[in-house]
This record gives structure tokens, C-alpha cells and sequence, in this order.
């Protein structure tokens, strides 16, 4: 499991990095992207800040209003809940590892 959800959330997150430079706004990406900074700076919080610069390029220029409907979606809400989801059911070491693995893969 460790490895997998290391690997997927890495891969994840460069992937939506990249579709994110590349198109306007996407409620799975925001939703992914979302989900791995927020469940991944409770994880750990003194990586917080490296988390939350993940999402500037899915959401630069995007105007609040359609942050907000996005964040309403049915796409956005089961995106989110999928990465917040597996990020629970791994163990805390597991769980570390795989935010560790997303700052390491994006720097």
C-alpha cells in the first residue's frame, strides 16, 4: 500500500500541475489538488506551507467565483473525497512518506 499510494499521489499531483499550466480550471484537479494539501498539511504541518504552494498553479487567475462554483461540483466533491480517503486509511508512516514524496516530486 505504501508504495502505491506514494506513488499515486506523487504522480497525481505532477500531473495535475502540468494540465493545470496547460487549461483553465478543472474541478478533479482542483479537487485532488485540494484534497493532498489539506489532508496532507494535517499530516504534517510543518510542511504546511510547501503544501499550499502546490495549489498556486491550479488556481492562479482563476477568478473566486469559479473557485467557488467548482468546489460545488459532483466531479470536484468525489476527487476530493477519493485522495482524502486513501490518505486515511494509511497508516501514519504510509501517509507521511506519500506528502513527503508529492514536495519531493514538484520541487
Amino acid at each position: 500500500m505504501k508504495l502505491y499510494l506514494l506513488a499515486s499521489l506523487c504522480a497525481l499531483a505532477s500531473f495535475s500541475l502540468a494540465i493545470a499550466a496547460e487549461s483553465s480550471l478543472d474541478g478533479a484537479t482542483l479537487g485532488q489538488m485540494e484534497a493532498i494539501v489539506t489532508q496532507c498539511g494535517k499530516i504534517n504541518p510543518a510542511d504546511s506551507a510547501k503544501f499550499q504552494e502546490l495549489l498556486k498553479p491550479v488556481i492562479a487567475d482563476v477568478p473566486a467565483e469559479e473557485l467557488a462554483a467548482a468546489r460545488k461540483t459532483e466531479v470536484y466533491r468525489r476527487a476530493y473525497e477519493s485522495i482524502a480517503e486513501q490518505l486515511a486509511a494509511a497508516n501514519k508512516d504510509e501517509a507521511v512518506a506519500a506528502c513527503a514524496g508529492v514536495i519531493a516530486a514538484n520541487n
